[in-house]
């Protein structure tokens, strides 16, 4: 079988590199029709179609990647009794919501509504991380028999990652886009309860840079953290690397519904390098991973609770690892490329 990855998407994000590898190593053909997100998207769709007749017209199928709602419409229009898939990842509305972009009632997130409507009502087959999210696609216009759960797993090199250190304090490691989803300051408060407790020597790093971070940085500094350092971004190439430091590594605590419905990449990250894993709880969650087993989860929003889950994991060494090994089992059962893909084409199957 011969897939098309068509759209403005990016190559490097790791959704679309766990797909394709996963694809490939199933021994299907994967094939790149692509062009820059920058500028209005009806710009870009002449490049799209010159590429597509270069190179995807004996495609199977279409699979039009996260976040390009706008390239659904056209990818339809190519597609033509070809099976078309889109995998959004998120929707456009509920995530401007979650970032406080503008308010519900707002005229533009009428128009992300609009633009969710379209691109879940045109595929052939919408994927959701979990069905959880698929129940809000489904609400935003796709189709229920259209809704197909392909989990976003990890890559390769997280579940080659080597054993936490034998010595030293305990790591606890955030990498992320400091978005509301992920609830910085409510691990930023987690933290500085901890700071008051008598503890085993432990430090975390909060790395990453989005539209939370100059408030995380001030918020450190007025609590006077010094255990808490923030680097900035990490070469994604780097990261296992950065894992490998880590003993512990926290997923997302917002407090909103989305933050219950997804399985962040940082989350399926650390479980797949066998780190314990503390993140928010949520029925998304609780379809894959179960608590106390395979990780930590506790209440979104809840510092006491979060901080709670960090000391049993700072004092409990045993518990560590024991998290850790069932995490890593957990997720080559579920979350390799190989199993993300197995995924899609049992849904294609179906349709």
């Amino acid at each position: 079988m011969k897939v098309c990855l068509f759209g403005a998407y990016d190559p490097a994000y790791p959704r679309n590199r766990i797909l394709a590898r996963g694809l490939e190593r199933h021994g299907h053909r994967v094939v790149e029709v692509r062009a820059s997100a920058v500028g209005r998207f009806f710009k870009r769709w002449p490049r799209l179609l010159v590429q597509f007749g270069r190179q995807g017209l004996d495609a199977d199928v279409l699979l039009v990647p996260e976040f390009r709602h706008k390239d659904v419409p056209l990818a339809r229009l190519l597609a033509g009794r070809r099976r078309l898939v889109f995998d959004p990842l998120v929707s456009r509305w509920d995530t401007a919501l979650d970032r406080r972009e503008y308010g519900a009632a707002s005229s533009q997130a009428s128009w992300n509504r609009t633009i969710d409507r379209w691109s879940f009502q045109l595929p052939d087959l919408v994927l959701c991380d979990t069905w959880a999210h698929g129940q809000l696609f489904e609400s935003l216009g796709a189709r229920r028999d259209h809704i197909w759960r392909v989990p976003v797993g990890a890559e390769e090199t997280f579940f080659d990652v080597p054993p936490p250190p034998a010595s030293g304090p305990v790591r606890i490691l955030y990498v992320g886009g400091f978005i509301p989803l992920h609830g910085i300051g409510t691990v930023i408060d987690a933290l500085a309860i901890l700071e008051r407790e008598r503890l085993p020597e432990w430090e975390a790093e909060l790395a990453g840079r989005g539209v939370e971070f100059d408030a995380a940085r001030t918020r450190v500094a007025q609590l006077g953290l010094p255990r808490v350092k923030l680097p900035g971004p990490i070469d994604y190439a780097r990261l296992p690397e950065r894992v490998a430091t880590a003993h512990v590594m926290l997923g997302a605590f917002g407090a909103g519904e989305k933050a219950g419905r997804v399985i962040p990449h940082k989350v399926w990250q650390g479980l797949a390098a066998g780190r314990a894993v503390v993140t928010g709880d949520g029925p998304g969650l609780r379809e894959l991973f179960e608590p106390d087993r395979h990780l930590l989860a506790v209440p979104r929003g809840d510092a006491t609770a979060l901080a709670a889950a960090l000391a049993r994991v700072i004092e409990d060494a045993a518990l560590r690892g024991r998290l850790g090994t069932d995490a890593r089992a957990r997720a080559t059962e579920v979350g390799t490329p190989e199993h993300v893909a197995a995924a899609l084409l049992l849904g294609l199957a179906r349709r």
